[in-house]
């Protein structure tokens, strides 16, 4: 899941302003989009099956909740799930789950029918559907069927690792058959912002308010079927072009990311109490374009590895993530630590900061350096572009140090700046106009390297293409264990389809009446504010009083 990550330009002055003006309303909560992922953006999208950027992903699971919701751990949580149980019995070619008898906030009752409507805007979507080939879905699926309301029966054409396919496939939103049936699909993709279509809801709150480019207020769905929210109100504030830290400080949001230059900074900031996120499940990356027509040397296994091993991630990790990270070398982030072969466990050490190993890579590939220091082959300059979010002040530094890291092996690198928009329109674009992109990137559950690294993967974006790297892959999705994800995310480590670098983990700066942030947060970006509660002045009398 692509995402913008870490904060904009923030004035470190304001920080030590302390006085906050109240928000209006009693039991409200305010919220910037994407908090605890990235800094604020609009949501532009609550049709879970056409969008999966974090910041509408975190208000459409408010509306639908997915057939599997996985927890903090990457387990399979029942009771925040609208799959009760979830069974295969033959080796993951058939599995049957379980609805639960809940209700749409309408009256109408949530049965296996909307599962099955869902499944088949899947197959008519195909390519347009957004996780297309994510878990198998759609080509794995030959049927789904049900006997009564509240089963459902998927059959596959193949079996496939269990723990693969529960963490990918089924983590999809079900939509109300009765709100959406006899709708076009061009119909859908036109309303995907219109209030109408999404205030009908069978999760914990219901869309009262929809303002395009402003922001959403949602309410307690009285019909939620699971944990009832302890708050009255939750608004999502978008905040765009705004100052997280200045919009909390002034009393018009209730949390913000805290960046990641200023947390000792936030740490010390009285009236206002820090939370510690788990994660990310999730890296930095430079993606390498394999099919640029200005740097077609990246398709050479030794260039990638010479880069890699140029780069010192300690000194990204101090001066970017102000030492609220780890190195990252594979596919596999460190905090999906049930998933990391023995290799990764030691973070890769063939692959660590390395600047002799980088230049004798380069060396032996018969790059050599010229009068300014920087590599040369039959007349070609080792030298190609990297975009980057110009607004993302982490990321920057990150290139800032990789430039300097590189210069030192003679490999130089151009920095381009886009709008973060514009640098996923880049990735998703034509193929060979453009070198690199340095961007975060969000494990969707289960961290195989299908959808990145095999040559016909949907995020496949730096048209990486290698047949050891594709059967691996294959094995991945078949085989259940731990063999042959070692040896996937193994294989990548060493071809470094893909330079991994560090991603830190976010802290939040909150105002003392509101509690269970971490409860909220999932690394996978998902929100579940059903645990928020609120206290002091944050809190209703009633409510302050029952406490």
């Amino acid at each position: 899941m692509p995402q913008a990550h870490a904060t904009g330009a923030i004035l470190a002055a304001a920080m030590f302003c302390t006085a906050a003006a109240p928000l209006q309303g009693c039991g409200t909560v305010v919220l910037p989009a994407g908090l605890g992922q990235s800094d604020p953006q609009a949501v532009n999208s609550l049709n879970p099956l056409l969008t999966n950027h974090v910041y509408n992903v975190q208000v459409m699971q408010q509306i639908y909740r997915p057939l599997v919701w996985l927890d903090r751990h990457v387990d399979y949580d029942p009771d925040l799930s609208l799959a009760s149980s979830v069974t295969s019995a033959d080796d993951g070619r058939t599995w049957r789950f379980t609805i639960k008898p809940w209700l749409w906030s309408d009256g109408v009752k949530v049965t296996a029918t909307d599962v099955l409507f869902t499944f088949d805007i899947i197959r008519r979507l195909g390519a347009g559907y957004v996780n297309d080939g994510i878990g198998g879905i759609p080509e794995f699926i030959t049927r789904v069927a049900s006997d009564n309301p509240h089963e459902v029966t998927l059959t596959l054409d193949r079996s496939v690792n269990p723990g693969w396919f529960l963490r990918t496939g089924l983590n999809i939103p079900v939509l109300p058959e009765h709100v959406y049936r006899g709708l076009t699909l061009e119909q859908m993709r036109l309303r995907q912002t219109d209030p109408a279509l999404y205030r009908v809801s069978d999760g914990p709150f219901i869309m009262s308010e929809f303002v395009v480019g402003r922001h959403i207020t949602l309410l307690p769905n009285p019909s939620y079927g699971g944990r009832h929210p302890a708050i009255s109100r939750l608004v999502v504030d978008f905040l765009e072009g705004g100052n997280p830290l200045q919009a909390l400080r002034a009393g018009e949001i209730d949390a913000a990311d805290i960046p990641f230059r200023l947390s000792d900074l936030a740490r010390a900031l009285p009236g206002f109490t820090t939370t510690r996120l788990d994660g990310p499940f999730g890296y930095g990356l430079l993606y390498l374009n394999m099919r640029s027509a200005a740097a077609p040397y990246l398709r050479d296994v030794r260039i990638r590895q010479a880069i890699a091993l140029a780069l010192d991630q300690d000194e990204m990790i101090a001066l970017a993530w102000h030492g609220q990270s780890g190195e990252v070398h594979g596919p596999v982030p460190p905090a999906m630590a049930g998933f990391l072969s023995d290799a990764a466990r030691q973070t890769y050490p063939s692959l660590r900061h390395d600047p002799a190993k980088a230049r004798a890579l380069l060396d032996a590939a018969g790059w050599h350096p010229g009068p300014d220091g920087i590599r040369r082959k039959d007349g070609v300059v080792l030298r190609f572009s990297v975009g980057v979010s110009a607004g993302v002040v982490d990321r920057l530094i990150e290139l800032q140090v990789a430039q300097r890291n590189l210069a030192a092996v003679g490999i130089d690198i151009d920095l381009r700046g886009l709008e973060f928009n514009d640098l996923f329109a880049t990735l998703e674009g034509n193929g060979h106009d453009w070198d690199s992109i340095m961007i975060a990137w969000t494990i969707t559950g289960y961290p195989d390297g299908q959808q990145s690294f095999s040559s016909d993967g949907a995020s496949n974006y730096g048209h990486y293409e290698d047949a050891k790297m594709d059967a691996l892959n294959r094995a991945v999705l078949k085989d259940a264990g731990r063999r042959a994800l070692d040896a996937a995310q193994d294989y990548t480590a060493a071809e470094q389809p893909v330079i991994f670098l560090p991603d830190g983990a976010i802290s939040l700066l909150a105002r003392p009446g509101l509690h269970g942030l971490r409860e909220m947060e999932n690394p996978l970006g998902s929100w579940s504010p059903e645990f928020l509660t609120l206290s002091g002045d944050m809190a209703c009398a009633r409510e302050a009083a029952a406490r």
